[in-house]
C-alpha cells in the first residue's frame, strides 16, 4: 500500500500520560478461574437460618430506574427509602435522562445511607459530552461502494463516500426515518476483483475471485487528507481492466457509527474514561467508592453490550498479526448480502473477524475498564450479545472475564437454554453474578404480575441466573406524563412500570424475600454439571425474534432425563483440566462426567458446526487419553474454523486419533446421548425414575459440605406467544414422584415463601446419595440441601396425635364470601400532567357474593383495579383435633395474595396457592381472609386508547376453586 495511507492504520495520538495509564491498567491480571477475588467482586452471604430468613441487600433484586428530565432530589430519595422498604437491594440509574450531578449526589447519598448499589448506565458511562461522529477514535464500521466495470474498459471515476445507512428499529427492524447526513468518512482502500461468473450477477450476492484482487489505492489521484490520521475522504481513480471477464470495483470507507469512544482500541477506552473522570466532582467520586455498585452496559450495540461494527484504525495491522493475512484484501466477504468467494472462504474470513473483534474488545475495552471502575469500588456489568441477527464477538468468552455478566428475558423469549452459554462461563470460572433485565414483555405494561414475574425468575435460574435487575422501575412523574406517572414506553409499552404505583406492589417485600432467599441459595459453594458440550459461536439469535423458539441444544429428552449441560467454547475449554472424583475422571471445577461434540447444535453456522481450532481439538484427545468420556453427535469436526484451510488435514487426523480410544463414543443424533449416558454407568445428579419436565440447578458447598439443588416444575420448554406472553396462571402438570439426589447426608426442604428450612423426614439413604418424594405445582420450584450434619436450622412442625376422625375436603368455591375492594382510579382528570397525575383516588366498595368470579364478571366491579379483601367462614366439628394436618388450597389468585386465618398470618406460596393451615385451626367457627392485589391493566384499559386497543381485560380475583382437605 502507498506510504500516503499508511498512516491510515496509525493509532491517532491522545496524550502520552492517559494513553500509558489505560496501558499499565490493561496489564493488571485478569480474574479468572485461579482469581481468589471474585467473591471480593461480588460478595457471597454465607448462608445460615437468619440469612436464609432475613437476606441481606447482597442477595436482593435491583430495579432499573427509568428517568425523565427535571428530576428532585428529594423525590428521588423517597424512592430509595421505598426501595429499601420494598426489598430492592440496588437501582440502575441512567435509562431517559440521566440525573444531573445534584441529584446523581443526591441519589448515591440515600443509596448509600440505605444500604442499596448504585448502577451507573448512559450519560457519560457511554461518551463525553459533545463527542461526536467526526472524532478520530469513534466507533466505526466500514461501508462501500461499488461500479462494474467490463474486461478491457476504463474506469475513469472520483470517489464519493456513502451516507450513513438508515436507523433500523427496536430488534433490527426498520424504523422510518430522514436520510443521514453525511459524516466524516475516510477511504481506506480501492480493490478490483474478477467476478467469477461469466456476468457480475446483479440480482443477488455477487461471486468474487478472491485470488484475482487487485489493490488499487495507490494510483488515486486528488485526494486529500481530511480523513481519520490524514487519511483521504475522496479519490480519483482512472484504471483499465485486465481483458478477461467483469470487474468489480469496491471502495471501502471507514465512518463514525456511533458517536461514542472506540471500544476496538486503548485510545477509545482512554476518552471514554477521561470524559467519565471530568464529568465525575470530587464529591461523586467520594460517593462512588463508598457505594460500590456497578458501570452497565445494554445489549444493543449502540449501547456497547456486544459491538458489531466492522473496523478500528489499527484493524489491518491487528488482524494481520492476528490471524496472518490481509483482511482489507478480504472485506467483500464481510458483506454477506452484497459479495461471495467462489473458493467458498468467505464465512470463514467471517469468523476471523468475529475472533479479532472479541479478542480487541476484550484486551483494549472490558480488561482496562474492570481495572479503572475497580480504582472506584465499583465494577462492570454487561450484557455481551448484540442484535438477534447479527454476528458479535464469543458471548462466552466475553462472559468469562466480566466482573458481572448479564443477560435479559425478552430478547432470549424466556428460553432456559439461551441462558446456558453465559452461566457456563460463571461455573469454569467462578464468578456467581448472572444477572438478567427481567421481565418485559410486548406491549404488556401495567399488566405483567408479580407471579409472571416469579415464573420468568424460574427459567432464569434454571439457567444458571442468580440476579434479578427488574425492567423498569420508573420515576413517579413527567412534565407530560399522565396517571398513574411517568413510564417512557407508555401505558401500552413493552415494560413494566413497577412500583408503589401499582395495587400490587404492596406484596412486593413477600416476592422480593422469596427470590432474595432463591439467589442466596444459587450463589452458594460451586456448580456441579453433570455434561459439557463443546460450543463455538458468533451468532446468539433472540427467540423473541424466532418463530417456534430457538433451542441451542434441539432436542429435549437430555433435559428430561435430569441431566444438566454446560457450554465450552474453546477459552472455557482452555481453562478446565481433568481430574478424579470417587474413581471417576471429570472436568474442571463444574467436575462434568463427559464431553459432547455436537454437529447437530445451533445455529449450524457463524462457524458451522463440523468446525474446531486445532488448539481445542488438542485439548480434547489430552481429556479423552485421561480418561474422560467423550461423545460424538453425528459429524465429527473436519475442518478448522478460519480462512487459512491448511489446517483442515491436521484437524482431520486428530479427529481419527481421538475415534480410536475405547472412551470415545459415537450417536448419531442427541436424542441418542442420554440412553449411551446412562449405558455408560453417567447418571445426573438429579435422577427420576422417568422422564420428567423439571430442570434442576446443583450447587456444592464444599467447606461445610451441603449439596443445594434448586427445581423447576417447567410448564413449557418454549412459551407459544414470546415475546408478548404473560405467565399467569402458571401452565403444565403437578410433578409428584420420587427423585434420587446425590449427595451425602439428609435432605432438608428449603421453603423461599417463608424462610424455613425442615428436615425431609422419609427419605431412603444410597450409596451415592438419597430418594424421596417430592411434589412440584406447574411453574412452580422448589429447593432442597442436602447435609452431612444437622441443619438445625427449623425443626419440623410438631407432630400431632392421630385425629379421631377426619372431615371431608371442604370447597369454599362456592361458600359465601364477602369481598371488599379498594377501587384505584386517577384523583384528577385522565388528561392531567405532571406531579398532579400522580394521585390515586381509592373507592371502597362492599360486595356480598354466593361464589368466586373474576372480577370482570361481577358487574361492579367491570373496569375495576385495585386490592379486594374476601373474607369466608369455615365451621370445623367439635372432635377437630389441635396438631391436626390442614391442606389449604386457593386454586387460582390474580395477582398477588395474602392468606390470614383467625387472624393470624399464614405464609402461602403465591405459583401454587396452597398453603399447611393445621396449626391455624381450631374447632367451631374459623374466619378465612384472603387478600389479592391486581395490576393496573382493567382500570386503564377504560381509560386510555392505547390500553384498550389491545383488547386485554384480565380475570382479577379469588378465582380458585378453594379446598381445604384435612390431613392426619
Amino acid at each position: 500500500m502507498d506510504s500516503r495511507f499508511a498512516q491510515l492504520f496509525a493509532i491517532a495520538a491522545l496524550g502520552v500520560s492517559l494513553l500509558n495509564a489505560v496501558t499499565a491498567i490493561s496489564q493488571t491480571p485478569l480474574l479468572n478461574m485461579s482469581h481468589p477475588a471474585w467473591s471480593e467482586l461480588n460478595p457471597v452471604t454465607r448462608l445460615t437460618a437468619e440469612t436464609f430468613g432475613q437476606p441481606p441487600a447482597t442477595d436482593r433484586p435491583w430495579v432499573r430506574v427509568n428517568t425523565p428530565d427535571n428530576l428532585t432530589s428529594e423525590e428521588l430519595k423517597a424512592e430509595i427509602t421505598e426501595m429499601k422498604k420494598s426489598g430492592i437491594g440496588g437501582l440502575e440509574i441512567g435509562q431517559g435522562m440521566f440525573p444531573k450531578t445534584p441529584q446523581l449526589i443526591a441519589i448515591l447519598q440515600a443509596a448509600n445511607d440505605a444500604g442499596l448499589k448504585v448502577s451507573l448506565s448512559h450519560g457519560s458511562t457511554v461518551s463525553p459530552a459533545g463527542y461526536s461522529f467526526n472524532e478520530d477514535n469513534v466507533r466505526k464500521t466500514l461501508l462501500f461502494t461499488a461500479s462494474k466495470v467490463s474486461g478491457g474498459a476504463t474506469v475513469d471515476i472520483t470517489l464519493s463516500a456513502p451516507l450513513p445507512p438508515l436507523n433500523t428499529g427496536f430488534g433490527g427492524g426498520p424504523r422510518a426515518t430522514a436520510p443521514q447526513a453525511p459524516r466524516r468518512s475516510t477511504l481506506i482502500a480501492v480493490l478490483a476483483y474478477r467476478c467469477a461468473e461469466s456476468a457480475c450477477n446483479p440480482s443477488g450476492p455477487i461471486t468474487l475471485d478472491a485470488a484475482s484482487v487487485v489493490d488499487l489505492t495507490s494510483t488515486l489521484t486528488a485526494i486529500d487528507k481530511s480523513g481519520v490520521a490524514g487519511g483521504p475522504t475522496t479519490g480519483h481513480l482512472k484504471w483499465e481492466a485486465p481483458a478477461a471477464g467483469e470487474w468489480q470495483i469496491i471502495a471501502l470507507w471507514s465512518q463514525g457509527v456511533f458517536a461514542q469512544p472506540d471500544l476496538f482500541s486503548k485510545q477509545g477506552t482512554s476518552e471514554l474514561i477521561r470524559g467519565m473522570e471530568a464529568d465525575w466532582t470530587p464529591e461523586v467520586k467520594t460517593l462512588l467508592k463508598q457505594n460500590g455498585g456497578d458501570i452497565f452496559y445494554d445489549s444493543h450495540s449502540s449501547d456497547r453490550g456486544s459491538p458489531t461494527e466492522l473496523w478500528t484504525n489499527n484493524m489491518e495491522a491487528e488482524f494481520k498479526a492476528r490471524r496472518g493475512y490481509s483482511l482489507i484484501h478480504s472485506t467483500p466477504a464481510l458483506f454477506e448480502k452484497n459479495f461471495a468467494f467462489s473458493d467458498g472462504g468467505a464465512p470463514r474470513v467471517r469468523n476471523d473477524l468475529n475472533a479479532v473483534r472479541g479478542e480487541l474488545w476484550i484486551e483494549n475495552h472490558i480488561k482496562p475498564m474492570e481495572a479503572w471502575a475497580h480504582t472506584f469500588n465499583y465494577r462492570i456489568r454487561l450484557q455481551p450479545y448484540g442484535e438477534p441477527a447479527t454476528t458479535t464477538p464469543d458471548e462466552i468468552e466475553a462472559a468469562s472475564v466480566l466482573d458481572r455478566p448479564e443477560t435479559e428475558s425478552l430478547f432470549f423469549g424466556d428460553e432456559v437454554d439461551s441462558y446456558l452459554p453465559i452461566a457456563s462461563a460463571n461455573h469454569v470460572t467462578g464468578n456467581t453474578w448472572f444477572s438478567i433485565e427481567c421481565c418485559a414483555a410486548l406491549g404488556k405494561a401495567y399488566a405483567q404480575t408479580f407471579q409472571d414475574a416469579v415464573i420468568r425468575m424460574h427459567r432464569s435460574y434454571a439457567g444458571g441466573v442468580t440476579r434479578l435487575i427488574y425492567h423498569v422501575y420508573p420515576y413517579r412523574d413527567a412534565a407530560d406524563a399522565k396517571w398513574p406517572g411517568y413510564h417512557s414506553f407508555g401505558p401500552a409499552g413493552f415494560a413494566n412500570a413497577w412500583g408503589p404505583r401499582n395495587p400490587n406492589w404492596i406484596d412486593a417485600r413477600t416476592y422480593n424475600d422469596y427470590l432474595a432467599r432463591t439467589q442466596q441459595v444459587l450463589t452458594q459453594g460451586e456448580a456441579r454439571v453433570d455434561v459439557a458440550v463443546y460450543m463455538q459461536s458468533y451468532l446468539y439469535p433472540a427467540p423473541m425474534f424466532v418463530k417456534g423458539g430457538f433451542h441451542i441444544w434441539s432436542d429435549t429428552k437430555l433435559q428430561e432425563a435430569g441431566y444438566t449441560r454446560d457450554y465450552l467454547d474453546p477459552t472455557l475449554l482452555a481453562m478446565t483440566e481433568p481430574t478424579m472424583v470417587a474413581g471417576q475422571v471429570v472436568l474442571g471445577r463444574p467436575t462434568y462426567k463427559a464431553f459432547i461434540i455436537d454437529s447437530e447444535q445451533q445455529p449450524a453456522n457463524d462457524p458451522i458446526k463440523t468446525s474446531m481450532p486445532l488448539d481445542a481439538a488438542r485439548k480434547i484427545l489430552a481429556l479423552a487419553k485421561a480418561g474422560l468420556p467423550i461423545i460424538i453427535v453425528g459429524t465429527a469436526p473436519n475442518q478448522t474454523p478460519g480462512r487459512t484451510s491448511a489446517n483442515d488435514d491436521a484437524l482431520q487426523a486428530l479427529m481419527g486419533n481421538l475415534m480410536q480410544i475405547k472412551n470415545v463414543h459415537h450417536v448419531s443424533h442427541e436424542a441418542d446421548v442420554p440412553a449411551l449416558l446412562l449405558s455408560l454407568g453417567i447418571h445426573p445428579a438429579m435422577e427420576s425414575v422417568s422422564s420428567s419436565p423439571v430442570l434442576s440447578v446443583h450447587r456444592r458447598d464444599a467447606s461445610r459440605p451441603i449439596d443445594y439443588y434448586f427445581f423447576y416444575n417447567e410448564g413449557m420448554v418454549t412459551p407459544p406467544n414470546e415475546p408478548a406472553n404473560i405467565f399467569e396462571p402458571a401452565e403444565g402438570k403437578i410433578f409428584d414422584r420420587e427423585v434420587h439426589l446425590q449427595g451425602e447426608g439428609k435432605p432438608y426442604r428449603m421453603d423461599a415463601w417463608t424462610g424455613k428450612i425442615t428436615p425431609i423426614e422419609n427419605f431412603v439413604t444410597t450409596r451415592d446419595g438419597v430418594t424421596f418424594h417430592l411434589n412440584i405445582a406447574p411453574d412452580d420450584a422448589a429447593i432442597v440441601a442436602i447435609s452431612p450434619v444437622k441443619l438445625g436450622i427449623t425443626s419440623a412442625n410438631p407432630k400431632g396425635g392421630k385425629a379421631a376422625s377426619l372431615p371431608a375436603p371442604i370447597n369454599l368455591t362456592h361458600s359465601k364470601w364477602h369481598l371488599s375492594v379498594e377501587d384505584w382510579q386517577p384523583a384528577n382528570e385522565y388528561a392531567t400532567t405532571g406531579v398532579k397525575a400522580t394521585e390515586t383516588r381509592k373507592e371502597t366498595a362492599q360486595l356480598d357474593i354466593d361464589e368466586l368470579k373474576t372480577w370482570p364478571q361481577i358487574p361492579q366491579l367491570k373496569d375495576v383495579s385495585g386490592i379486594g379483601t374476601y373474607t369466608a367462614g369455615v365451621s370445623l366439628l367439635s372432635s377437630w383435633k389441635i396438631g391436626t394436618g390442614a391442606r389449604l388450597d386457593l386454586g387460582e389468585v390474580f395477582d398477588s395474595f395474602t392468606l390470614s386465618i383467625n387472624g393470624n398470618d399464614v405464609p402461602v406460596n403465591q405459583i401454587s396457592a396452597s398453603a399447611e393451615v393445621g396449626p391455624f385451626l381450631r374447632a367451631g367457627a374459623n374466619t378465612l381472609v384472603v387478600r389479592v392485589a391486581t395490576t393496573l391493566n382493567n382500570r386503564l384499559s377504560s381509560l386510555d386508547p392505547a390500553v384498550a386497543k389491545r383488547s386485554l381485560i384480565q380475570n382479577y380475583g379469588l378465582i380458585g376453586p378453594v379446598m381445604l382437605t384435612p390431613h392426619n
